[in-house]
């Protein structure tokens, strides 16, 4: 119950707190690890640094950090190895419930590693200066009543509280006020459209507003019309074709689409819509792709024909069985609907796939040999005994350790491109399959070249420590630069391909916490 479980470090406690769902199951195994007498070990930190509360803090997950608080209230003061408190983490991810929370239970004590309290020198600045930045000015005012001296208090950038206030407060100012004014106005048009008792002037001038709003995903439009006259999720417009909940998923408008299909009656009614001319029914909308505009949202072919995917997947999830195999007036089912329309985007997706891998691989490959050859050329030879000549140095072992990482990821990496280029790539591949494979590989590949450069790092300190023996601390600087460009060209891509595979759906969002 409480190992380090995943490549991250994290224990089972933290992944569960880092669902923001599973509070019953964190509460049921919080009281378990008590029971046993391993108390002291629900707070285990990640290889990050973050603990339990961290992850809340960042999460938003107000729920189990109460329980954690009530546990051990002390954990609030604990900084990450970032030097970030549970405090500052739920300022600066923007988690305002959590915050307010953690306001009312973190003490201002000095934490005995710090020197510092949480409300005093860089930490205070941050926490002032985090909380101004996310727009919470209002329990901005509630700290500084609590703790005055924080506004004198510089954050990490050597700003004050109200060095930070001087250049958002216009912005957020502007932002705010455009944003009310916007629903203010709509709000007055609707109510005098209403204010005229004529169903025909409400059902047109509503009705066509809300069509315009759902294709262009203006939410805001969309929810005063459906508040002020909730009818108006059946508006047809002169097409008794056309549906909004068609139309929505026509545009791929996520927002929107949920917004429809939050009255059950109405998702139901969704299942059995059928578009009199083309006789298409909400799975043959999801079949056809996407506007441009639309499917341009996310990076690469693959991850675009993921997105479309899900959308496929959503709707069937819902739609009468007996519908996912009807014909439009072309004959045409969904799904064959769907390959058609997809042919020219699998062509890409698949293509972009095995470039990636093919490039990918060569390097994995490259990478393997020079860590197998290295295993065997150790650097200064071997006595005449057969063993290492540096042996007994702390520096061989960081060598051989990393060079057995470099062999064992790049393999690994190797493996998984492989099996890319192997893949038959169908449609539903590139659900789930393809990407996990490209994400294995792509952090396969990072971890084995770090460990190269680390490894040759520590062969050129074992060589030259006698002649030079300042060459540690450039060679550190040295290696890091292909580690950053790998990082800087390929990591957009890779947290794109996880969070698109393994983050939150992009339909039925859960709450904010906030």
């Amino acid at each position: 119950m409480t190992k380090q479980i995943n490549c991250r470090g994290e224990t089972p406690l933290m992944i569960a707190v880092g669902t923001n769902r599973s509070h019953d199951f964190v509460k049921q195994l919080v009281d378990l690890i008590v029971a046993v007498g391993d108390a002291d070990k629900l707070f285990l930190e990640s290889d990050l640094g973050d603990n339990p509360l961290h992850r809340a803090a960042k999460i938003g997950n107000t729920t189990d950090a109460r329980v954690l608080v009530e546990l051990n209230q002390g954990k609030t003061l604990v900084p990450n190895k970032d030097g970030h408190t549970p405090l500052n983490l739920a300022a600066f991810h923007g988690n305002k419930r959590t915050l307010r929370y953690l306001l009312t239970v973190t003490m201002d004590q000095v934490f005995e590693e710090e020197g510092s309290s949480p409300y005093t020198g860089v930490a205070g600045g941050d926490l002032i200066a985090l909380t101004i930045q996310s727009g919470f000015l209002d329990v901005a005012l509630e700290i500084i009543a609590r703790h005055p001296n924080i506004a004198l208090e510089k954050d990490g950038r050597e700003r004050t509280a109200l060095e930070v206030l001087a250049p958002s407060i216009k912005d957020i100012y502007d932002i705010k006020v455009k944003h009310h004014q916007s629903k203010l106005l709509t709000k007055h048009m609707c109510e005098k459209v209403i204010e005229k008792g004529d169903h025909d002037i409400t059902w047109k001038i509503l009705g066509s507003s809300t069509y315009t709003a759902v294709q262009h995903g203006t939410v805001e439009v969309i929810e005063e019309c459906v508040s002020t006259y909730p009818d108006i999720i059946w508006y047809t417009g002169s097409n008794e074709g056309f549906h909004l909940s068609l139309e929505a998923i026509t545009q791929r408008q996520e927002q929107v689409y949920e917004i429809l299909s939050q009255s059950s009656v109405h998702k139901v009614s969704q299942a059995t819509l059928i578009d009199k001319e083309t006789r298409e029914n909400s799975l043959h909308k999801a079949a056809k792709l996407a506007p441009p505009h639309r499917l341009n949202i996310v990076t690469g072919a693959a991850l675009q024909m993921q997105r479309e995917l899900q959308w496929f997947k959503e709707v069937e999830n819902f739609i009468d069985p007996l519908r996912k195999k009807a014909s439009n007036k072309d004959g045409k089912s969904p799904k064959t609907l769907f390959i058609e329309e997809h042919k020219d985007l699998l062509k890409e997706a698949k293509e972009w796939m095995k470039d990636a891998s093919a490039s990918c691989t060569v390097v994995a490959a490259l990478i393997v040999t020079m860590a197998f050859a290295g295993a065997f050329t150790v650097p200064g030879g071997n006595k005449d005994d057969g063993k290492p000549l540096f042996v007994d140095k702390a520096t061989f072992m960081l060598f051989i350790v990393s060079d057995a990482i470099a062999l064992f990821s790049s393999t690994a990496s190797v493996l998984m491109f492989l099996g890319i280029l192997m893949a038959r790539f169908a449609e539903d591949d590139f659900l789930y399959a393809l990407p996990k494979r490209m994400t294995i590989g792509l952090v396969s590949l990072f971890t084995s070249l770090a460990a190269t450069m680390i490894a040759f790092s520590a062969t050129l300190g074992l060589v030259l420590e006698d002649k030079v023996p300042w060459i540690a601390a450039p060679l550190v600087v040295i290696a890091c630069i292909p580690i950053g460009l790998f990082g800087w060209l390929q990591f957009p891509l890779l947290i794109e391909l996880v969070y698109s595979t393994y983050g939150p759906s992009i339909f039925s969002q859960p709450k904010s916490d906030k």
